[in-house]
C-alpha cells in the first residue's frame, strides 16, 4: 500500500499533509480542480466519484447515503442528474450505467477511470445453472409425488 501512495505522490496525484503531533501520515488528493491537472469537477462530481472508486458499483440511492458526508444531495434527481452529467462530459465519459441485475430495481453505475467495465456474466450464468439444477429437481419431486399418489 506504501509503494502505490509513494508512486501517487510521485504523479502528484496526493501530497502529504503534515501537522504538529501527526501520528500517522496524512495525504491530500490533487486528483482534480488542482493546479496540476485540467480535470475540473463540482463537488457533487467528486462525491459520487470519490464513492464509485473507493466502494465499486452502486445505485443512486446507495451513492446518494453513502457520499452524504462529502456532498449533500437535495433529492434522488439531482444525483441521477450529475450520473448523466458524469456519463455525457466531452472530456470523459467517467461514469457508466450498468445492465440492471435480476431481482433488483435500480441500475448501478461504475467508474471508468480504470477501463472499461465487463459485463459480469458469470453471476448470470451461474443464477441459470442454479434454475436448470432447481427446475430438474422439483420435476423429479413431482413425479416421485405422482408415482408414491398412484401407490396409494
Amino acid at each position: 500500500m506504501q509503494e502505490q501512495l509513494d508512486n501517487l505522490v510521485k504523479r502528484h496525484y496526493l501530497r502529504t499533509v503534515s501537522g504538529f503531533g501527526n501520528r500517522v501520515t496524512k495525504y491530500e488528493q490533487r486528483f482534480c480542480n488542482s493546479e496540476f491537472g485540467d480535470l475540473k469537477l463540482s463537488a457533487a462530481e467528486v462525491a459520487l466519484i470519490t464513492t464509485l472508486l473507493l466502494r465499486g458499483a452502486q445505485t443512486p440511492g446507495e451513492l446518494r447515503s453513502r457520499a452524504a458526508r462529502m456532498y449533500e444531495f437535495s433529492d434522488m434527481a439531482e444525483v441521477e442528474s450529475t450520473l448523466e452529467q458524469l456519463a455525457n462530459r466531452e472530456d470523459g465519459p467517467f461514469v457508466v450505467r450498468l445492465a440492471r441485475e435480476p431481482g433488483k430495481r435500480e441500475n448501478r453505475y461504475m467508474h471508468l477511470f480504470s477501463g472499461e467495465v465487463e459485463d459480469q456474466p458469470a453471476v448470470t450464468d451461474m443464477s441459470n445453472a442454479v434454475d436448470g439444477d432447481l427446475q430438474a429437481r422439483v420435476e423429479a419431486l413431482e413425479i416421485e409425488v405422482a408415482e408414491t399418489e398412484t401407490a396409494s
